[in-house]
């Protein structure tokens, strides 16, 4: 197998050249380095220029008509890559020398679709400061749809088979949950991946995924009033979120499921897991979206007795639900959080 990288850049000069580095270091180099910049008004060009000239593996800088936002450049850098696997690779990070070697191992051993692994966190001078599991427990394979699809793996820590890239347009993927904008890169790639095919975990933290307070995504601890806010909250917008989130991708399985692809029957397989996983989200909004007290009591006479729900959510849908409290804790604006 063969490995190429796609590079989203913007902006980027002041950390670019020590990534770049430290892709040529690789002990398993990849074929092909494809970046996508997306209007960059310091010297990140003239850095990957530079870098092209002496780089032990082709740099290809590509040609878009205008901006495309983060995700969307990603998305572009990885359809134009034309090898077997493909790398993203953040303009800002430092990857250890056997990222790409180990990602591709398991990937052969495990025939997965997709590996990821953990990241050490690091400030502006490359000093460690903690670990990011990302959930990752322990060296693991998983079957397609055991791992749950509303969450994802970070794009800088994945490996994954060139297909996914492309198996559907990036124009047709779901809004981001909780956010106005477009599924992000790395969620979709993952959600396509955790629905057709095997994952991949890697324990081993495999770069130093550098913080430095101008990242388009950093690690950001969520405060105890907030966790304690989202618990009592979740049924009013963050389960709506993830309705939304699974409707779509069952929506967008079917429709890859009735293509004559190789994928076509895991796809449709998905589709009903998506499915699946909505109808219990569904049954249980019925307790807050319906427009009478009766209505709402029905709705949550339902739902007791089922599995998934259990106490505290019984009171707390009895209280915000059923009695119509939820509107008046209703936060002013969603707040955007990254599905990691």
């Amino acid at each position: 197998m063969q490995i190429s990288i796609a590079m989203a850049t913007y902006n980027g000069e002041r950390f670019l050249r020590t990534q770049l580095e430290s892709l040529a270091a690789q002990t398993v180099r990849p074929v092909e380095l494809v970046v996508s910049d997306d209007g960059s008004t310091d010297g990140t060009l003239d850095v990957v220029e530079g870098f092209a000239a002496i780089a032990p593996f082709p740099v290809r800088l590509l040609e878009k008509p205008g901006r495309l936002g983060f995700s969307d450049n990603f998305l572009h850098a990885a359809a134009a890559c034309q090898h077997d696997l493909v790398a993203f690779c953040d303009q800002d990070d430092v990857w250890l020398p056997h990222k790409l070697e180990t990602g591709m191992r398991r990937i052969a051993a495990d025939d997965s679709l997709l590996a990821l692994h953990r990241l050490t966190i690091a400030d502006t001078a490359m000093a460690p400061t903690g670990l990011w599991t990302q959930g990752i427990e322990g060296d693991a394979v998983f079957e397609p749809l055991q791992l749950d699809p509303y969450k994802n793996g970070w794009g800088n820590s994945m490996l994954f088979r060139r297909p996914l890239a492309t198996l559907l347009p990036r124009e047709t993927r779901p809004r981001q949950p909780e956010q106005q904008r477009p599924l992000s890169h790395d969620t979709w790639i993952y959600a396509l991946a955790a629905g057709l095919g095997r994952v991949s975990h890697i324990a081993e933290p495999l770069i130093f995924y550098r913080q430095h307070g101008a990242n388009t995504i950093g690690v950001i601890p969520e405060s105890t009033w907030r966790k304690a806010r989202n618990r009592v909250l979740q049924p009013m917008w963050r389960l709506r979120e993830r309705m939304i989130f699974y409707r779509e991708m069952a929506a967008l399985f079917r429709t890859l499921a009735s293509g004559n692809g190789s994928f076509a029957g895991v796809a449709n397989a998905a589709a009903s897991r998506y499915e699946a996983l909505n109808r219990p989200i569904e049954a249980r909004l019925n307790i807050y979206d319906s427009p009478s007290l009766s209505g709402r009591m029905r709705a949550y006479q339902a739902m007791l007795g089922k599995p998934e729900f259990r106490f505290p959510s019984q009171v707390k849908d009895l209280v915000l639900g059923v009695a119509g409290l939820n509107a008046l804790l209703q936060p002013s604006a969603v707040e955007p959080s990254h599905l990691a």
